[in-house]
């Protein structure tokens, strides 16, 4: 399979013409034609040829066979820790399994997953999604003949709320099409009895193809409140504990989404929520989801959180778009550093004054030369304050020095080579910050060809962290979606992202010793580390060129003594991002053997 993947010629034609377009606005004639002369003699021809973009490593075929290995080495593991085991809790699980009639034949290979299963405490409920559906024979015969406890719910609307009355100590939801793997409720037993606090429970999943191939596996992240209002991706299989259940109010209106309305229920009665993080449940076929019926849950969900939002539909299919609305007008000081990259920087600020529909913002340059006159005399239109840092480049220095002199309650630092895209940017921003539990949020980045720069930084256990997703689409529906969808990280970049003031006196700024890297992330885990979130979003979509300050400062791209000193102080780092799960390798792929 080819490494890359190319768009079409128009688009890129089309693309051109934007580029040329901007080039001649932003830096006139005479630039844009030294550009072409530069480009053709490096490039030639070629320059008109669709663009090439890196195939993500987990669609390349030599992921499919590394994840057939991680398979077999997963089911030889569990394998033999099932035969030899010793539970001191084992709970009862009662299994509602919500089925179509249509498609009876899916509901018969789920119902044989469970029958299979080496942990046998369980008992199924069978959900007919359409009341007054028939039951097949073989169906009935089943439940008659009472081998297993297989019990049928009468769906109307008029005993919904009979649905969660159920036996068992916990509680699991299932939707008929997905098979558990026979170690499925294994794992969870052993889960809970190693961690006994657990409410909700969640595990991985993948696909299983025409061929009866395992494939696309979703390796998940840990509980991320932002990313379930964004997409329902605790789902096809979770399990809650009966005592949670027993709290929850079923809307009648929902009967189509029950098992989504039950979670976010759930999810605001507890936040002892577990990641198991294995593919133990397969999806044989993928159901259309009702998205009318689950954006009337998420829009229940907020109103009882008190929270204002509105939910839309999102960027890329069974994703959510949640706009958070505000009254207050906060004052937002934009910071960006610079370098007397006069040309760069007039079009950063031009965009700004531009293209931003919220006013109530101040911008304060700080530019590292004591040369001030080079901006003062280009940049003549918009009131601004002007600050020196003469030093040698240090980020951490730089922008704390930038606060002092600032009066917002919101800080906003910002790249000089950004660019502002559209006129809703800062009102997506603030949306987000201004709740509680948020600490900073940072936009989604491109590149000038419509590609990904920044969506959100991952780490691995070697403490290094990377931007996942980079050159993929700007609209992409990468890795599930992910990519276009809100959700917690651990980090974002410092080229564009906000935070609270207040929280950034709490945890005192910046920490100086991350003169050129890991400033920005750094910050993000003192956040976390105060209690609070980062956020990503891909509502607010920023051009971003790649660091021109700090390439123009004379720095080399990588610094060794940031990265050690980085992991001295967060040695934790290394067990594992919570947001990226600790079975991936680089951008999603996996190792080249399994741990």
């Amino acid at each position: 399979m080819s490494t890359y993947i190319g768009n079409t010629r128009w688009k890129k034609f089309k693309k051109l013409f934007i580029i040329a377009k901007s080039l001649v606005i932003s830096y006139g004639l005479r630039y844009f034609i030294y550009v072409v002369k530069l480009e053709l003699k490096k490039q030639g021809l070629s320059i008109f040829s669709p663009d090439m973009t890196p195939v993500p490593l987990y669609l390349q075929s030599s992921f499919k066979e590394k994840y057939q290995n991680f398979l077999q080495e997963l089911n030889h593991k569990l394998e033999h820790e099932s035969d030899d085991h010793n539970f001191s809790l084992t709970p009862s699980i009662s299994i509602l399994l919500f089925f179509d009639a249509k498609n009876i034949d899916l509901l018969q290979n789920t119902l044989d997953s469970i029958i299979n299963q080496t942990y046998s405490k369980w008992e199924i409920v069978l959900v007919p999604k359409n009341y007054g559906e028939n039951i097949p024979e073989h169906i009935q015969k089943i439940i008659k003949e009472k081998k297993f406890k297989i019990s049928l719910f009468e769906n109307n609307s008029k005993n919904l709320k009979n649905l969660l009355n159920t036996t068992g100590e916990y509680v699991g939801f299932l939707n008929a099409a997905t098979n558990l793997s026979k170690f499925c409720l294994f794992e969870f037993i052993k889960t809970i009895n190693n961690e006994q606090e657990s409410k909700i429970l969640y595990f991985d999943h993948d696909f299983i193809n025409k061929n009866g191939k395992h494939e696309n596996p979703f390796f998940k992240p840990d509980w991320s409140p932002y990313l379930l209002g964004s997409m329902n991706y605790l789902s096809p299989f979770f399990i809650i504990k009966n005592d949670i259940v027993k709290q929850i109010n079923l809307d009648q209106t929902l009967k189509n989404c029950t098992d989504f309305d039950t979670l976010l229920q759930a999810t605001e009665i507890t936040k002892k929520i577990t990641h198991i993080p294995l593919p133990l449940c397969s999806i044989k076929k993928q159901s259309p989801q009702n998205s009318d019926c689950f954006i009337h849950a998420l829009n229940n969900h907020f109103k009882r959180l008190k929270i204002n939002v509105k939910i839309n539909t999102g960027i890329v299919k069974n994703t959510f778009k949640p706009t958070y609305g505000f009254e207050k007008k906060p004052k937002v000081s934009i910071i960006i550093p610079t370098k007397n990259n006069v040309k760069i920087l007039k079009r950063c600020i031009d965009s700004i004054t531009k293209k931003t529909n919220y006013k109530n913002f101040e911008i304060i340059i700080i530019n590292n030369s004591d040369d001030l006159d080079t901006i003062k005399n280009s940049i003549q239109s918009i009131s601004y304050n002007l600050i020196s840092y003469p030093g040698n480049f240090n980020f951490s220095k730089i922008n704390n020095l930038a606060v002092k002199q600032s009066s917002g309650d919101l800080l906003l630092f910002l790249n000089d080579d950004t660019k502002i895209l559209e006129p809703n940017w800062l009102d997506e921003l603030i949306g987000i910050i201004l709740q509680k539990d948020v600490g900073i949020v940072g936009p989604k980045l491109i590149l000038s060809d419509g590609t990904i720069q920044h969506a959100g930084i991952a780490f691995l256990k070697t403490g290094s962290g990377f931007h996942p997703f980079m050159r993929q689409m700007e609209n992409s529906d990468s890795y599930h979606g992910l990519v276009n969808s809100i959700r917690d990280c651990s980090a974002v970049t410092g080229a564009c992202f906000m935070i609270k003031r207040e929280i950034f006196d709490q945890i005192e700024g910046f920490d100086d010793q991350f003169d050129v890297y890991y400033g920005d992330t750094d910050l993000c885990f003192k956040v976390i580390k105060a209690g609070y979130r980062v956020v990503y979003t891909p509502f607010t979509k920023l051009l971003h060129e790649g660091s021109l300050t700090i390439r123009n400062s004379n720095i080399s791209h990588f610094d060794v003594e940031n990265h050690l000193a980085f992991l001295k102080k967060w040695p934790h780092i290394q067990n594992g991002d919570p947001f990226y799960n600790t079975n991936l390798d680089w951008d999603y792929s996996l190792p080249e053997k399994s741990n």
